[in-house]
């Protein structure tokens, strides 16, 4: 099995925000748009390139923060992560590991490894 990069992604759910790191976009294409996708059956959530958005879909088009990142606001998105993780308290941000697959433009995150973050 191939071995492939690292990174994290922080959901805020108070703020319904997610912040997805540069150097993660950078592995995927640098595309415009991603889809943002929870799989409630393995537990995982995607982020996946997008070349052009078609009709129903749900991509969300990329605005760079200006710190190292994007971020992006769905309370669709985070009330879905929530449903399917559970236990997750509202006043407090998380992070959860994932696994950047470029040659799929595809960065994939385990629920399993959702962590709080400390102030």
């Amino acid at each position: 099995m191939a071995e492939y990069a690292s990174t994290n992604i922080t959901i805020d759910i108070k703020k319904s925000r997610i912040r997805i790191f540069k150097t993660t976009i950078h592995a995927i294409g640098d595309p415009r748009k991603i889809q943002l996708l929870v799989n409630p059956h393995t537990k995982s959530v995607a982020i996946k390139a997008v070349d052009r958005e078609l009709a129903g879909d749900q991509a969300h088009t990329l605005h760079p923060d200006i710190r190292d990142g994007y971020e992006i606001y769905s309370r669709a998105f985070v009330n879905k992560l929530c449903e399917v993780a559970g236990g997750l308290d509202k006043n407090y941000s998380y992070r959860m590991k994932g696994q950047i697959i470029p040659s799929e433009k595809l960065v994939v995150f385990s629920m399993n490894t959702i962590a709080r973050n400390e102030p």
